[in-house]
């Protein structure tokens, strides 16, 4: 071993200590299997003059102890020392089991079987095999679970090719009708859904003369209900205001007629 340089990893010393680090090191070209603790200790000495013939010796019973260096005997267990048990740092490996996607990769026969249970037709998932591949191939993202994110990705798609649209935007137009869903969205909101039936006229006619394709229309239809009802209920809180009595604190006459109004003095005798 070169006396002048030698080197330890960051995970042995952030575990073990520099000093303890350091002997282990220094313990490296030495065949420490045919040695005991004292003679490894002396030769480590040799080549770390800047500790201590104790601190030396104490490191290296620690490492035999944690097994991290072997030697020829062991340390008493009877010692009234108790060794400290450390587990060596070790860098850890976050991509573990993760993998590109190959363009060779096919799904398992567990997904087809999960998407069977599901009523999809074995067919329109291998149509659709090039489709997934192809725009993982382009993200090139490392991942574990292809086979689940292919399963929730054909059921999005067959969802869509169930569906009147066939998952494209569409335009509105006469027969379009909220879904259920819709309603029960609305319903949360205070609004019935016969109030809610009362827009969809003037919803259709706005929507069919704007042109504009969505695929699917129940958000913009319970988004323009809300709107209708809340402007609704704005304008006929108003409109009862302006026809009620006057509630405590409001003035039935406007400021220049209350001011020249001398009534209130009439019967004060002076």
């Amino acid at each position: 071993m070169d006396k002048k340089n030698f080197t330890f990893s960051i995970q042995e010393a952030e575990t073990l200590g520099v000093e303890c680090a350091t002997v282990l090191a220094a313990t490296k070209k030495i065949d420490t299997l045919s040695l005991s603790a004292q003679e490894i200790s002396n030769h480590v000495e040799n080549t770390l003059s800047f500790l201590s013939a104790t601190q030396v010796l104490n490191n290296v019973k620690r490492l035999i102890d944690l097994k991290l260096i072997r030697s020829k005997t062991s340390i008493s267990k009877k010692s009234n020392h108790k060794p400290n048990i450390y587990k060596l740092k070790l860098p850890s490996n976050n991509n573990t089991g993760k993998r590109i996607l190959e363009s060779s990769w096919i799904p398992s026969d567990h997904a087809y079987e999960v998407l069977n249970m599901g009523g999809v037709n074995k067919n329109f998932i291998n149509n659709k095999i090039d489709e997934f591949k192809m725009y993982w191939l382009e993200k090139n993202q490392m991942r574990d679970n292809w086979n689940v994110l292919f399963v929730d990705f054909i059921r999005r798609e067959w969802i869509k090719e169930n569906s009147s649209n066939k998952g494209m935007p569409f335009c509105i137009n006469n027969e379009w009708m909220p879904t259920s869903d819709a309603f029960d969205v609305l319903e949360l909101a205070n609004v019935s859904k016969n109030d809610a039936l009362k827009h969809l006229k003037e919803f259709i006619l706005y929507w069919k003369e704007n042109g504009t394709a969505l695929k699917s229309w129940n958000s913009k239809f319970v988004d323009f209900v809300k709107r209708k009802e809340l402007i609704g209920s704005y304008e006929e809180i108003n409109d009862k205001k302006t026809k009620r009595h006057n509630e405590p604190g409001e003035f039935s006459k406007k400021f220049n007629e209350r001011t020249q109004d001398e009534s209130w003095a009439e019967n004060f005798e002076l």
